[in-house]
């Protein structure tokens, strides 16, 4: 798989994990036809998610059924799945600890940093996935590869657990995509997105 399909699968898993947009409302089948295209064995969440794009036309009515779900998901509440590395990586399980902090250090090293107006902490699920989709299409994959190993792998290995269990439509599926890429792509060894970062 060359750089820029490996890019643009990760923009489109963060832009899914970003907070619901009319942009990605809207471009969801696209998504879904780039997923089937690249990832085998996902033939039954492929199936799952042509069903919801059915049910929830494209539009407000999507959009409001994302809502829906992010909301309880990863916001408010008894919060079902905390998009935050933090919260799982630290013994605290708080919000901005010592992981947010150590991935926000690994941006500088690679020579990124997080805009101002980027509304998100840095270890967020989806900016995680933005970073990635970025050292990708710059060609940077020992970085890549060392940042799955220290922080995402081990982020996504909690998280995506509690989504998947979640049976939140799409969400849940979505985690179970993405699942199967992380960890097939760690085997072989190797849009719409929120822009997050900028170089120094």
């Amino acid at each position: 798989m060359d750089n820029s399909m490996i890019a643009e699968l990760y923009l489109s898993f963060a832009a899914i994990f970003h907070r619901p947009s009319p942009d990605v409302a809207d471009h969801l089948e696209e998504f879904i036809d780039l997923w089937s295209e690249v990832i085998p064995e996902i033939g039954d969440s492929v199936q799952k998610l042509t069903t919801f794009c059915r049910q929830f036309p494209a539009g407000e009515q999507r959009l409001n059924a994302l809502w829906e779900h992010y909301i309880p998901l990863f916001e408010t509440g008894a919060v079902e799945a905390s998009p935050y590395a933090s919260v799982y990586c630290g013994e605290e399980g708080l919000v901005l600890g010592k992981e947010a902090f150590n991935v926000q250090q690994f941006y500088a090293n690679c020579g990124y940093c997080m805009g101002e107006k980027s509304g998100e902490l840095p270890d967020h699920l989806a900016v995680e996935l933005e970073f990635c989709a970025l050292l990708a299409r710059n060609g940077q994959l020992d970085s890549l590869m060392e940042f799955q190993k220290k922080h995402l792998t081990p982020f996504l290995k909690s998280i995506l657990r509690r989504i998947k269990h979640s049976n939140r439509p799409l969400y849940s599926e979505v985690a179970a995509i993405l699942e199967v890429k992380q960890f097939n792509s760690q085997k072989e060894g190797d849009f719409v997105g929120k822009k997050v970062f900028h170089d120094y």
